[in-house]
């Protein structure tokens, strides 16, 4: 019996701990830690570096499910795409992400944001890797997303799916 008590024990105090993991990834998420093996990254044009940056943040709120902040990082991320020749397919999607708190929408516009930064950023780098990570279970079809490391850190399904995809290409 006592055998018994003591594994109910266990399994509640796991229960508790891995439900506790899980609510500090979507409410405590911490830029700085989030992207814990990160080398830097270079790029030869300012507003491109700049504009990868904001792409970073929003990345990482979706990531903890913080739809405010992806509004936020979107409105600054507009500012940067103004200033690079062709990137309005990406200011239309960053702008979409800015437009609501619907974190549903912000994720499907987030999919289209990553494919028009590819091509912003590809070409541009003079130092580092950026890694195009896929999540094949994303947006009924699977979606892409441009990450600073090599861990799956899954934005389209935040905590409820944090390392689902892998990475499918380095770009340097």
């Amino acid at each position: 019996m006592e055998k018994i008590n003591k594994g109910i024990m266990a399994l509640f105090i796991l229960g508790i701990s891995m439900t506790y993991g899980q609510e500090k990834i979507k409410l405590n998420h911490d830029h700085s830690k989030m992207e814990m093996k990160q080398v830097a990254i270079e790029f030869g044009d300012d507003n491109v570096a700049s504009a990868y940056e904001h792409y970073q943040h929003i990345k990482n709120d979706l990531v903890g499910s913080n739809s405010e902040d992806a509004q936020k990082g979107a409105l600054m991320l507009n500012e940067a795409l103004k200033k690079i020749e062709g990137s309005e397919v990406a200011l239309e999607a960053s702008s979409s992400i800015a437009a609501t708190d619907n974190l549903k929408a912000q994720r499907k516009a987030f999919s289209e944001l990553s494919n028009a930064m590819e091509k912003i950023v590809k070409g541009k780098l003079k130092s580092g890797k950026i890694y195009k990570a896929f999540c094949p279970m994303a947006l009924n079809g699977g979606a892409y997303w441009l990450s600073s490391i090599e861990a799956i850190r899954n934005p389209y399904y935040g905590a409820q799916m944090l390392s689902c995809g892998k990475v499918k290409e380095v770009i340097q």
